[in-house]
């Protein structure tokens, strides 16, 4: 099956694959002087995880507010969302730190794979005096990074879950 990268406009894509196209991504990555992987990166390997990222965010988000367009292949554009500073979001927008989210989330998955599968009780020790950790072989990262939490403050919920698991 052949991948398609169209990212949505505001209007509820019945097709779309991403909330950021590569040059917003680009240019909200370009101030972090520190990113070296993600400008090394082809255009299809951008379009791939930025899609992806959408995917996973879309997945393990309990968004602000309600979808805009019952027809719209992704939960963004919402209606009824007010960002961080009391200020009402236009419900045919991709507000920029969606955009941001799903950008930072890209750019770590460039880096690992962080959905590979852990197990739970990976953590087999703790040493308080001196803080020492040490984790099984398989550990990973958690799959979204907490920073993205802090970026889509006000969008809505993130969980290292999928939404719809109930624990």
């Amino acid at each position: 099956m052949a991948f398609t990268f169209l990212v949505e406009d505001g209007t509820g894509l019945p097709n779309a694959t991403s909330y950021v196209s590569v040059e917003e991504a680009d240019s909200i990555l370009a101030p972090n002087i520190h990113e070296k992987t993600w400008p090394t990166l082809t255009t299809d390997a951008k379009e791939r995880l930025l899609a992806w990222s959408t995917a996973i965010l879309d997945d393990r988000t309990i968004w602000s507010g309600r979808k805009s367009n019952a027809e719209s292949a992704l939960r963004w554009p919402r209606s009824g969302v007010v960002d961080r500073d009391g200020i009402r979001v236009p419900d045919n927008v991709v507000p920029h730190p969606v955009k941001a989210g799903v950008t930072e989330l890209a750019r770590a998955l460039a880096e690992v794979d962080r959905t590979v599968e852990r197990p739970e009780d990976s953590l087999t020790r703790l040493r308080a005096d001196v803080v020492e950790l040490e984790f099984e072989d398989g550990y990973r990262l958690p799959v979204i990074p907490g920073r993205i939490g802090a970026i889509l403050t006000g969008m809505g919920r993130v969980g290292s879950q999928p939404r719809w698991i109930i624990r």
